[in-house]
């Protein structure tokens, strides 16, 4: 329920901020619709207002966000005052699509016991939004409190600090409400990023609504149904359950302004004034700005598309010019307004050409393009029913396409505008994919942040087909989507990734006065970049590049952040902080200190829960390093199971310390007096030959290692 409820209360707090804006800024021949406008307005509005607060000496939004709630309310009051308030037209149907669609992204999250967290289906994004959250909720612009204090890490390009990086080079927007959410209902900022993310794609809704009326003339239980497919399609849940924050705000600022320029260049057609359009505008291209800033050099592929089919067919080169003029302005004002989003493009894109951002992603043929996909990986189905889905969809939207043609030439030039400058780009970033494989996520991000009108273009033919020959074609896509959108909630119900209470009480070292800084030795980047997130105030060093304002560099904290399945521990009980059964931390210079890292003979981890393990083929090495230059006398505790009954040999070196019995169940198992001397030993671990356990299963097993833990006794 808890997460239901917040899902509730965002989208509320999102109208509260937008709707007095919607009403006062909303062209006049749009008013009775300003509710569909209210979330893209909240969430400019609110990410303006932290912007601001961010270029003071503030300390975050815990120090403003509950004030700043009285910008929105003022002007609710300014709306009702001006007689600006108007009903809520055609809200029932949207409400009820979202309803469905909110269980289906919600539900999954909500098994017991985990209380409100984030979850993820593979990317570490989610950790990234939060950092830049606890940036902007806790810290000022110049604080270089703990990890902010480090530009020989944070520093990316121009930007030598990670305040400023969140601020001009990173996603600005995602973790700015984050930040500003979090204080208002209470919460870490961490706990709203998968909830956000659901939130957002239902927030879409009014738009992709309201868009595909107005622009294409879909209207009824079509336009319900065609609503429902952005709902529920496996593109979008596929960013929610990614953490892809960005993309779904971008989303609606591409939308909105390529709807917004539809209406002005009508109206500058019509002879009547663009200038009502320019609010608008400006939330649209601010939204861009602050998510998504790359995505402004061709966030007008489908306006662009649009005034070109107007200017060659109506040749209203006026027209178009005040368009034109209206944006210019708008971009102008903008830029000055939001100057830093806009400097740090170039830098933004360098970043681009230096590092290859994502991940592989199948590429999906035009039925793809509708949510008609085999699995959660996005996953296009057999070759030859590819071949005919395709042709199905692309016969429709031509049929639709002559059809609009001859009937509102505007709606045909609308459906073409929103579909062809998108699918050549996207066919460019496909072609691309030969050399570099990343550049199908490029591809699949361009999908999804021009979805809400491509979605509309590509079914066109829903302006003009019949109500039996509709619901025949709809009936099946609708219920490919729910198919996708149910596997989704399958997957997600057990997610691969997410912050559980092990990982989220890596907290409680922020306020250890006696953790002064910290070397990253966490192994899997997911737990890395949380334990980031968790741990601010903390200088931190990374032995790897863990991400963008995380650079590699030398290790110069004085206690080591480890998560391994082999542990080790000093001589005195001090130097050693015993987070939970998952992380701990030692001081570098304690005595006994020492290392240990897996060589040859494993196979894999496997985890199931909380519990981890690595089974071993026969032999398994383990290599311990003894850092200090005399040699430490320990106690080796171990937890295995046999794959079947036998010997276990334990020996350093070529010397035998002893053989335990394994019976197949878990067992503990302690070695007494092993002496390491400085330097490297080999600690090999023998049991029977290994057993292939079948069912396709080609490994073979002898046991399985489930705790290690290397214990100093004393210091010679």
């Amino acid at each position: 329920m808890l997460y239901y409820l917040t899902a509730a209360g965002l989208i509320a707090h999102t109208f509260f901020w937008g709707l007095g804006l919607a009403w006062l800024g909303v062209p006049r021949e749009w008013r009775r619709w300003s509710w569909v406008f209210a979330p893209a307005c909240g969430w400019a509005l609110q990410s303006a207002v932290v912007w601001a607060g961010a270029h003071t000496a503030l300390a975050g939004t815990d120090s403003y966000a509950l004030g700043s709630e009285l910008v929105p309310a003022a002007l609710l009051i300014v709306a009702v005052w001006r007689g600006r308030v108007r009903g809520f037209r055609g809200w029932a149907g949207v409400l009820g699509v979202a309803v469905v669609a909110g269980w289906l992204l919600l539900s999954p999250m909500t098994a017991p016991g985990r209380g409100l967290t984030a979850s993820s289906l593979g990317s570490c994004d989610h950790a990234d939004y939060a950092a830049g959250a606890r940036v902007f909720q806790e810290f000022s612009r110049d604080d270089r409190t703990g990890f902010l204090g480090l530009p020989e890490v944070t520093r990316v390009r121009s930007a030598d600090n990670f305040f400023d990086f969140w601020l001009r080079l990173n996603h600005f927007t995602p973790s700015a409400l984050l930040a500003h959410n979090a204080l208002v209902f209470g919460v870490e900022a961490w706990r709203l990023v998968s909830v956000s993310a659901a939130v957002l794609v239902l927030l879409n809704l009014p738009l992709v609504f309201f868009l595909s009326r107005v622009m294409i003339g879909v209207k009824g239980a079509s336009l319900l149904a065609l609503t429902g497919i952005y709902a529920l399609s496996p593109l979008n849940a596929y960013a929610v359950h990614q953490g892809g924050l960005g993309q779904i705000y971008a989303a609606q600022g591409i939308g909105l302004l390529t709807l917004t320029v539809f209406g002005a260049s009508r109206a500058a057609t019509a002879g009547r004034s663009v200038r009502p359009f320019l609010s608008l505008v400006l939330v649209a291209l601010w939204l861009l700005a602050g998510s998504y800033n790359f995505i402004l050099l061709v966030c007008l592929a489908p306006s662009g598309g649009w005034l070109l089919a107007q200017l060659a067919v109506k040749r209203n080169l006026r027209a178009t010019g005040r368009v034109l003029g209206l944006l210019a302005g708008a971009v102008t004002l903008c830029a000055g307004l939001f100057w830093g989003r806009f400097s740090g493009l170039a830098e933004r894109f360098s970043l681009f050409e230096q590092y290859d951002f994502g991940w592989a992603v199948p590429l999906a043929s035009p039925e793809g393009w509708l949510g008609v996909l085999r699995d959660t990986a996005l996953q296009g189905w057999p070759a030859a029913v590819r071949v005919v889905l395709s042709a199905m969809v692309a016969g429709l939207y031509l049929w639709g396409l002559v059809r609009l043609w001859r009937r509102q030439r505007d709606r045909a030039l609308a459906a073409v505008a929103l579909v062809l400058p998108v699918i050549a780009g996207w066919g460019l970033l496909a072609w691309e994919s030969r050399v570099r494989a990343n550049a199908s996520y490029d591809a699949y991000k361009l999908l999804a942040v021009f979805f809400p009108g491509l979605l509309a273009g590509l079914l066109c033919w829903l302006a003009v087909a019949g109500r039996r020959f509709t619901g025949v074609i709809l009936a099946p896509i609708l219920a490919a989507n729910l198919w996708g959108a149910v596997d989704f909630r399958r997957v997600m119900s057990a997610p691969p990734l997410r912050v559980d209470r092990r990982l989220a009480g890596l907290a409680q070292l922020e306020t250890d006065p006696r953790v002064a800084s910290l070397n990253m030795l966490v192994g899997d980047f997911w737990s890395r970049l949380w334990a980031n997130a968790f741990l601010l105030r903390k200088p931190q060093y990374f032995p790897i590049h863990t991400y963008e304002g995380r650079l590699n560099t030398a290790l110069r904290g004085e206690w080591d952040l480890r998560d391994d399945l082999l542990r080790t521990a000093p001589l005195a009980e001090a130097d050693l902080i015993r987070v939970n059964e998952r992380f701990d931390a030692v001081r570098v210079g304690a005595p006994g200190r020492m290392q240990a890292g897996f060589a040859d003979g494993w196979h894999a981890a496997e985890t199931s829960g909380a519990e981890r393990w690595r089974w071993s083929e026969g032999a398994g090495r383990i290599l311990v390093t003894n850092p200090a230059d005399h040699p430490v006398q320990a106690r080796l505790t171990l937890n295995v199971r046999g794959y079947l009954p036998g010997p276990l040999e334990l020996r350093l070196e070529q010397h035998s310390a002893g053989v335990r019995a394994l019976d197949g169940s878990r067992q503990s198992l302690v070695f007494e007096h092993l002496l390491f001397q400085p330097g490297n030993t080999v600690i090999t671990l023998t049991g029977n030959p290994g057993v292939a356990p079948g069912d396709g299963d080609t490994r073979r097993l002898s046991f399985a290692l489930h705790e290690f833990e290397l214990s100093a006794v004393s210091v010679n």
